[in-house]
């Protein structure tokens, strides 16, 4: 065999298994498979598009959410901040950024635009409700669910056993309060008029209460939605530490003011 010739024979079979990749590709996307043979070829997975501490979210339009609520950095003069002054303080040191990491106290006494600022400081930023939504689904959200850290009365460390969402994303329910970015102006959310407090009956794609009842629904798990007919807010998702069986993913506080900064209210950042 010449070598122009061996060469030939080479140049097809390495276009036959580009061709079947291609194929196998293709009858995966028609069968709602995520994962390309290509990819894998290559060597490429989700989870490397991730910064540390981040970890792939499938769908939606986030690539990656924080693993663990958000800590401030061993560079940070406040290590615990305990009121938005002091939150303040570390926001204007260039060398304080916040972590995403585990088993640390999180970032607490945080307003909303604080927290957005917060997150722009690593390149990230604060979610919207479909967002935070995407990474919370699959997190433990059941009455008195031992699980997540709804009912101790007191702050826990980052990484709660087994408050895991299907993401792989930590206490997205109970421990703190998490911020979104989302605004409610006179009860209005999203071009909509959000229902009156009250237990969910009824949520849009985004996990946000559209239907509210005076009696708990088992479909939702108990979780409660907060809301006012009057002035401008900011939401809040998940529950926090004392929230018991009000806790969980669809739970929403849509009645807090965006200047709000208390103990148990903190964030987590989007990719």
């Amino acid at each position: 065999m010449t070598f122009k010739s061996g060469l030939k024979i080479f140049s097809v079979i390495i276009g036959a298994v580009a061709l079947t990749a291609l194929g196998i590709d293709a009858a995966d996307s028609l069968n709602g498979r995520g994962g390309s043979l290509l990819s894998q070829l290559g060597g490429s997975e989700r989870q490397s598009e991730c910064a540390v501490g981040m970890v792939p979210v499938n769908g939606g339009t986030i690539r990656c959410i924080d693993a663990y609520e958000n800590s401030a950095s061993a560079e940070c003069v406040r290590s615990n901040p305990e009121n938005a002054l002091d939150t303040k303080e570390n926001l204007e040191d260039k060398n304080c950024i916040p972590e995403s990491v585990p088993d640390t106290k999180p970032w607490r006494f945080i307003t909303r635009d604080q927290a957005v600022l917060a997150c722009a400081k690593v390149g990230k930023r604060l979610p919207n409700n479909a967002e935070w939504y995407a990474g919370a689904l699959g997190t433990p959200d059941t009455e008195n669910s031992p699980k997540c850290n709804i009912s101790s009365g007191d702050l826990h460390d980052s990484k709660t056993t087994e408050c895991i969402s299907s993401a792989g994303a930590y206490d997205m329910v109970g421990n703190i309060w998490e911020w979104v970015r989302d605004d409610v102006v006179d009860g209005t959310y999203s071009g909509r008029k959000l229902p009156e407090t009250g237990y969910i009956a009824q949520v849009d794609s985004e996990g946000v209460a559209v239907v509210s009842a005076p009696a708990e629904s088992d479909l939702f798990n108990g979780d409660y939605f907060w809301s006012n007919m009057s002035g401008a807010y900011g939401m809040m998702r998940g529950g926090f530490y004392g929230s018991k069986s009000d806790a969980g993913i669809y739970t929403t506080h849509a009645y807090t003011l965006p200047t709000s900064a208390g103990a148990a209210i903190g964030f987590r950042c989007v990719q």
